[in-house]
């Protein structure tokens, strides 16, 4: 006995000295987890559950760095090895965890490219290229492994000749962190992928294949066996990825790849999957997320990771059953999309009204983040579900307290939920399901002896009007389960029936039964899906969230207009960065052919007698002479392709001519005056569109004067013109826009026009008598040949009179003529070199000096300078010292201004004159 009983001691002795563990997520800094770019943390949390009333103190190692939160969370900014300790105080007795080393790691980031914004790479078809994890970066000096998505390859490079994302993970063995970077590799040409093949694998071996987008699934037998619980993931191209049960793992081709998760497959909701995104890498890793029982029968969370790479690319899973969360749980999960690269797991704590959501991001899993429910998750579990935005969350419960749906408005920024009424139901409800568009919600209710489905209307948060809303929408036998919205687009909510060889559909469900103006409402086909032989329902569907589908980046035709001349030029480079070298343009007198040709192409009915005009150059303009339907083409040529063609587009032209729109309009006596186009196009229908928002063909203006623009927009082509007016009202200095002018009186001149602008039709105008006018005097453009003061006369059709005047100045600029050749030989004819300018033309009309010379240099042909005369005479005799120069060539500059344009300043004239006697 007492060997037994030092058994014992010893034994709980040794049982009391087994230290408590810290849980730890989140353990490494990099783009997605440090101190500036997106602080998230380090996560703490402990197995053990504490009454509310316990306290916490968190010592994490670094600078006493403390927090009194249930969960821990600490963003670490140096790597390095940390003692965290917790000490937890209830009822006086405390409790220590720790100390515990935690190893924070780091690797330095690298890159794939040759920059960090290098991370697309468009290659020829059949020309591979090699990828390299250390191109920029050296490899580690400590044990690091290295894998290749989506292969697995475990190289430090490999060779790509196929299009798709390729990212590189290098981790770091000792501490389990890791760094990656990705390279979106794309062939020239290659026409993007189709919808891919989404799938739900549930019940008794069901396995239904959605298709292309196709909301009706084709029929088949898989290997899954579960009676409720159930989740599939697929990819941003709907492809499915894996679905499990969450005890088993099973890849897209049905293929077991793991087992020995901990999930219940018995629950309803008791399996979730969301990706683990990643900071640099291409979608490669998922968390699977389950519930397990402690020792008190409490579900508490864990989550395992299914890995893409694994298996030559197939996928596996990589951790099983990862601590969590402690919380005990009510056994379902809700999920919701968040951002583009973020999500949301929520749960909430059995016998509690406590909210439990987790940020699922680049950082990681995050701390729960704490709200109240407006309920207790007591009594046997029902449904959560978000709507496909994520932006609403129905949370269904069966009795005790009550059966009922508690809605939330949902923040998909925060992961707050806000509470907006409650769905009293009669019966236990099972599964809920949002129409498309989040304003219908279905419950589906096990009673007996029949089963119901029921439709509420939840477009608007007036509890009133939700209820008045209720509609049933069928009653009959069976043991109803989930609802869920097909994959494709919800336009479907597929039922299931326990121990079923078919499911039920609900159609046209954004259609309120209540809603007397639609023919067409929704309506509940019991046997709207036969399953495969041999094959049934369980209870469950696949629970999922809907991914956006990768945009394609496919050039098209893009199109412009202005009146009858269209516009056309490709919307990018066929293979960007490779430019494109040559496109060959084809406009058709044609429609589209409903049928892709042989390449998947849309092209032209009948090209061969419908060819109108052909083109090549980067864009093609044409003016197109009559009205009807045209099909444009492009073929691009470049480093990889020769005349690739694009989709065809096809255009409805209305030619938008005429359009008139007066340039201006002025009004005299009027405090408003009315505009629009004096004449518009045969068009069957388009609209206007004023800068002032209005929308009809004339439209009345106010004073003072502005300008004003009108577009018609052709409703069928889209094509559209836009024309500017000014108005302008005497009251305001604008209304006539004259302009002083300058003519040089020397000599006869071209007629010079005088213009006013505006002078619209309703204005007459008149010039007072002046013998500078030539023509044009009751004209605004009014001619004359000499300066002066030009007064006019503006009259309108009331008779009110704007008297003005234009003054024209008379201003020449200086010209100067130098002699080439001059004989100083005392004869009296040609004796002396002087330039001649305009101050005394014989020819001039009103003389008067244009032209002052300032100096006159003579050089001989070594450069000396043998006359030089700053005034008053500017004229070489042909001397030098006394003497007559030898008969030669001589260089000369004459500097000089003109009088009339003192701002040109000082300007010479240069040449050579040669002395002959």
């Amino acid at each position: 006995m007492y060997r037994i009983l030092l058994f014992l001691f010893v034994s709980l002795s040794a049982i009391a000295q087994v230290p408590r563990t810290i849980e730890v997520r989140n353990n490494c800094i990099n783009q997605c987890n440090n101190c500036t770019d997106a602080p998230a943390g380090t996560v703490f949390e402990i197995r053990d559950v504490y009454p509310a009333s316990a306290t916490y103190l968190w010592d994490f190692g670094e600078g006493g760095a403390s927090s009194t939160q249930r969960t821990g969370v600490y963003q670490y900014c140096t790597p390095g090895t940390k003692k965290v300790s917790l000490r937890v105080t209830e009822a006086g007795k405390t409790t220590v965890y720790g100390p515990q080393d935690v190893k924070i790691g780091a690797l330095p980031d690298f890159i794939l490219g040759k920059d960090a914004n290098d991370t697309t790479l468009m290659i020829c078809k059949g020309d591979p290229v090699v990828l390299n994890a250390f191109n920029t970066v050296a490899k580690p000096g400590f044990p690091v492994s290295v894998s290749w998505f989506p292969k697995g390859q475990t190289t430090d490079t490999i060779r790509v000749s196929e299009s798709g994302c390729y990212s590189v993970v290098v981790t770091d063995l000792g501490s389990g962190c890791a760094a990656e970077a990705k390279m979106e590799v794309k062939i020239c040409g290659e026409k993007p992928k189709a919808g891919g093949e989404d799938g739900w694998d549930f019940g008794q071996n069901v396995s239904l294949r959605f298709t292309g987008g196709s909301s009706t699934p084709g029929v088949g037998r898989g290997p899954m066996r579960t009676p409720a619980g159930v989740a599939k993931m697929t990819d941003e191209n709907n492809d499915l990825i894996f679905y499990t049960n969450g005890s088993r793992v099973f890849a897209k081709d049905n293929s077991l790849v793991a087992t020995g998760l901990n999930g219940d497959s018995t629950t309803i909701q008791g399996v979730a999957i969301l990706p683990k995104t990643t900071c640099k890498g291409c979608q490669a890793e998922y968390y699977i997320f389950t519930f397990q029982r402690n020792a008190a029968g409490e579900n508490q969370i864990y989550y395992s990771i299914y890995d893409r790479k694994l298996n030559g690319g197939l996928g596996g899973v990589t951790i099983k059953n990862q601590f969590l969360s402690p919380a005990p749980s009510a056994e379902r999960f809700g999920v919701a999309v968040g951002g583009g690269d973020y999500y949301w797991l929520q749960t909430q704590d059995v016998n509690s009204t406590l909210l439990r959501t987790f940020k699922v991001s680049k950082a990681g899993i995050s701390a729960p983040i704490e709200a109240n429910a407006q309920s207790p998750a007591t009594g046997n579990t029902a449904s959560t579900h978000f709507s496909r935005d994520g932006k609403v969350l129905a949370i269904a419960y069966s009795a005790p307290p009550s059966n009922q749906v508690d809605m939330y408005d949902f923040d998909v920024a925060t992961g707050k939920s806000t509470y907006r009424y409650r769905i009293p139901l009669a019966n236990s409800p099972y599964g809920v399901e949002f129409s498309a568009d989040g304003k219908m919600i279905y419950v589906s209710m096990q009673g007996i002896p029949n089963s119901q489905i029921w439709q509420y209307s939840i477009a608007s948060k007036d509890s009133t009007l939700m209820q008045k809303s209720k509609s049933l929408l069928w009653s009959g036998p069976g043991k109803i389960g989930a609802l869920q919205g097909d994959p494709a687009s919800g336009a479907i909510i597929y039922v299931a029936f326990d121990g079923s060889s078919s499911l039920g559909k609900i159609v046209n469900p954004d259609i309120s039964l209540q809603d007397s103006t639609r023919t067409v409402r929704a309506s509940f086909v019991r046997n709207g899906l036969n399953l495969a032989a041999g094959t049934t329902s369980g209870l469950g569907l696949p629970l999922s969230i809907v991914l956006t589908p990768k945009p394609s980046s496919t050039p098209s035709i893009q199109q412009s207009c202005d009146g009858t001349t269209y516009h056309f030029k490709v919307s990018q480079d066929l293979c960007d960065p490779i430019k494109n070298d040559r496109l060959d343009w084809k406009i058709y007198r044609s429609t589209l052919d409903p049928n892709r040709n042989a390449d998947g192409v849309l092209v032209p009915l009948n090209p061969a007698g419908t060819l109108l005009y052909s083109y090549t150059g980067t864009e093609m303009t044409y003016d197109f002479k009559q009205a009807g339907d045209y099909v444009v083409t492009v073929a691009i040529s470049n480093a990889c392709l020769t005349n690739y063609l694009l989709d065809a587009s096809e255009y409805h032209v209305e030619l938008l001519d005429p359009f008139v729109l007066p340039a201006s309009y002025t009004f005299i006596c009027k405090e408003d005056g009315r505009i629009g186009p004096s004449a518009v196009p045969p068009v069957a229908a388009f609209t206007y569109t004023w800068s002032t928002g209005e929308s009809t063909r004339f439209i009345t203006v106010p004073k003072p004067s502005g300008k004003y623009s009108l577009e018609i927009k052709e409703d069928a082509s889209g094509c559209s013109i836009k024309k500017e007016t000014q108005v302008n009202f005497t009251t305001n200095p604008l209304a006539v826009q004259k302009q002083d002018g300058i003519i040089c009186n020397d000599k006869p001149i071209q007629p010079y026009v005088v213009q006013i602008k505006p002078s619209p039709a309703d204005l007459q105008i008149s010039w007072q008598a002046n013998p500078g006018i030539v023509s044009g005097w009751n004209s605004k453009d009014l001619q004359i040949n000499r300066s002066g003061l030009y007064q006019f006369t503006l009259r309108d059709t009331d008779g009110c009179e704007l008297k003005d005047s234009v003054k024209i100045d008379d201003k020449c600029d200086a010209i100067l003529i130098a002699p080439t050749v001059f004989t100083p030989n005392g004869d009296g004819l040609n004796d002396v070199f002087e330039a001649s300018y305009n101050w005394n033309e014989t020819n001039a009309t009103y003389p008067k000096s244009r032209t002052q010379v300032i100096s006159l240099e003579i050089y001989n042909r070594w450069g000396e300078q043998i006359y030089s005369s700053k005034g008053p005479v500017f004229a070489w005799d042909g001397t030098y010292n006394g003497a007559k120069v030898p008969q030669e060539t001589y260089a000369f500059i004459i500097r000089y201004q003109a009088i009339d344009y003192p701002e040109k300043g000082i300007q010479e004239k240069r040449g050579a004159v040669v002395v002959v006697y």
